[in-house]
Parts: C-alpha cells; sequence; structure tokens
C-alpha cells in the first residue's frame, strides 16, 4: 500500500508538472505568435547571437505536427513541435526551431532532432529522376523555463556506416539561471521569471508564514519585471503593445500559479493593475498613431494636390507644414 501511495504521488507531481509545463509551452507561443516582428527578431539575434536588421522583412511562424509510432504500444501519436521562425531578407532565408523545456531531459535533443527532420522533409527537394533529395536542417535552440544543470550547448551525433558523423547542436538558454536585469534584451522571455518561486512554494506546503514570505519574494520580482519591461520598452527591444501583450500573460501565469492561495492575494491584485494600465496604455497610444497616420495621409494629399495645381513649393510648405524635401518627394 506505502509503494501504491508513493507511485500515485509520483504521478500526481509528474501531472502538476506536465500541467504547468503545458501551460508555459503555450504561453511562449502565443507570446512569439503575437508580439511584433522586430521584438521576436530581438530575441532570435541573443539567444543565437545573431544579428539580423530588426526590419526583417518576414518572420513566418508555423507549427509542425507529425505522426509518430509508439514502440511500446504500437500506437500511433501525433507529435506538435514548438514554434518555427522562418526570417528572409536580402540574400538570406534561415529557419530557427525553438523547443521549451521545465525540466532537464536527456531525450530532449532527440526529441529537437526528431521535430527538425520534419521540418526539413517538409522542405525537402527532389533531382527529377528521384536519385537525389536535399533538406535544410533548422537551426534548434533549446529555452528552460526552471534552473537547469544541463550545459550551454545540447547536441545529438549521428554516425553513419561509412565511419562520418555529424554533430547537431542547439544552444541551451536557461531563464531562471538569469537576473532580471539580464533579461531586459531578452524581453520576451520575462513573463517567465514568475516561476521562480515555485519549487520553494511546494515545499513550504500548507506552512502560511512561509508563503507570506514567498508572496513578499515574488511581489519583488513582479515590480523588477515590470520596470525591465518598461526599460526594454525605452531600448525599443519591445513596442508598447508588446509590453501590453507581456504584462498580460505575465498576469495570466501568475493567477494560474498562485491565484489559489490567499497568501499571494494582494500581489495578484496589484500585478492585475499593472496588466490592465498596461493595456490601456497601449490601446491609447495605438489610437493615436493612427489618427496620426490618418492626418499625415490627409496633408500629403493636399499637397500633391497643390503640386499638381502648380502651386509654388514656398506656398504648399505654408499652408501644409511640410518641408522641402517632403513636397517634392510626393
Amino acid at each position: 500500500m506505502l509503494r501504491k501511495n508513493i507511485r500515485t504521488s509520483r504521478r500526481g507531481k509528474k501531472d502538476e508538472n506536465r500541467e504547468t509545463a503545458q501551460l508555459f509551452d503555450l504561453t511562449l507561443k502565443c507570446i512569439l505568435g503575437e508580439a511584433s516582428h522586430p521584438a521576436v527578431v530581438h530575441l532570435i539575434n541573443n539567444i543565437y547571437k545573431k544579428d539580423y536588421p530588426l526590419q526583417t522583412t518576414l518572420v513566418k511562424f508555423d507549427r509542425t505536427e507529425y505522426i509518430k509510432k509508439i514502440p511500446e504500444s504500437g500506437k500511433l501519436q501525433k507529435i506538435v513541435t514548438d514554434m518555427v521562425l522562418t526570417l528572409s531578407g536580402e540574400g538570406y532565408r534561415d529557419t530557427y526551431l525553438i523547443e521549451a523545456q521545465i525540466d532537464d531531459d536527456a531525450r530532449m535533443m532527440l526529441r529537437i532532432f526528431n521535430y527538425s527532420m520534419a521540418v526539413a522533409l517538409a522542405g525537402k527537394t527532389i533531382s527529377g529522376n528521384g536519385s537525389y533529395m536535399e533538406i535544410t536542417m533548422p537551426s534548434p535552440a533549446l529555452i528552460y523555463f526552471e534552473e537547469s544543470k544541463t550545459e550551454n550547448i545540447v547536441s545529438i551525433r549521428i554516425k553513419f556506416p561509412s565511419g562520418e558523423s555529424v554533430l547537431y547542436k542547439a544552444p541551451a538558454f536557461k531563464i531562471l539561471n538569469h537576473s532580471i536585469s539580464d533579461l531586459e534584451g531578452l524581453a520576451l522571455l520575462l513573463p517567465f521569471y514568475s516561476l521562480k518561486i515555485r519549487k520553494e512554494l511546494k515545499k513550504a506546503g500548507t506552512d502560511s508564514e512561509k508563503r507570506k514570505k514567498l508572496s513578499k519574494e515574488l511581489e519583488g520580482y513582479m515590480v523588477e519585471i515590470v520596470k525591465s519591461l518598461e526599460g526594454s520598452k525605452r531600448n525599443s527591444y519591445i513596442n508598447d503593445e508588446d509590453l501590453a501583450l507581456l504584462l498580460e500573460k505575465l498576469d495570466v501565469m501568475n493567477s494560474e500559479l498562485y491565484g489559489k492561495y490567499e497568501e499571494f492575494a494582494e500581489v495578484n491584485m496589484n500585478l492585475k493593475k499593472w496588466a490592465t494600465s498596461g493595456v490601456r496604455k497601449a490601446v491609447d497610444k495605438a489610437v493615436i498613431k493612427a489618427e496620426k497616420r490618418g492626418e499625415m495621409r490627409g496633408v500629403n494629399q493636399t499637397a500633391k494636390a497643390m503640386k499638381a495645381a502648380g502651386e509654388a513649393i514656398s506656398k504648399i510648405m505654408d499652408y501644409t507644414g511640410l518641408s522641402r524635401s517632403e513636397i517634392t518627394a510626393l
């Protein structure tokens, strides 16, 4: 009976970890899917040590699905990769596969390799007679939501009968191994710092005093995260809409993780206020920008009409407020 209870307890912890992993996994997909293209490009530059222009012409988001046979049961299972990002610009078209993980798992690199093969095969080229096929593997990366003991580079070596081998590598980025200020340049990952106290909270059990202490610790992190997000916006790593999105996701994840604990009610309420304020500011600024774009279109159209009618440049300048070079360019 004791052995059965231990197994049940372990299964319960695994299920809870899986649910948490799924929550954060889906949140990461949502952030990458909804964030501005420059913000995503900036993230890729930091994780992969690249230097793409932030105004990359195309950032394509895909989720790749493929069917895998489970050896133990022989059943077929649908596998969904995390996020595939294709960056295109003059002279390049590069594909990246970002996978997320909550715990250390020695099999993760094998899964990344399987996902990468699925992505590569989707874009395969085959010669006319079918005797030659070429595939391009994406560049993978592994993001750990919690602290990890894995190396900064994870890899898998593929050996061939000829004696040749290929080492397929992926950088491993561990969010909680960094400080909040370190992550200011990777703003899209900052909301996941709310996991910082999760394990300690589990250890605290029903001890209310320990929970209160952890809630104060979390509140300190939340204040620092919000400041870092605002710093990221000032440094143009993210825009107003990105800031609103990240505050909203931070609020949602915090509620899911800690909302059931009464000791966390105050920090949850404060975070909800910050998130609501951030969303409202983003909406207001978006409206102002739209109005300004509309005003400029009207001014430009007036200047074009005056120019076509043969009015003097100086008169158009006085009437519209545009510069000589702006009018000449119309």
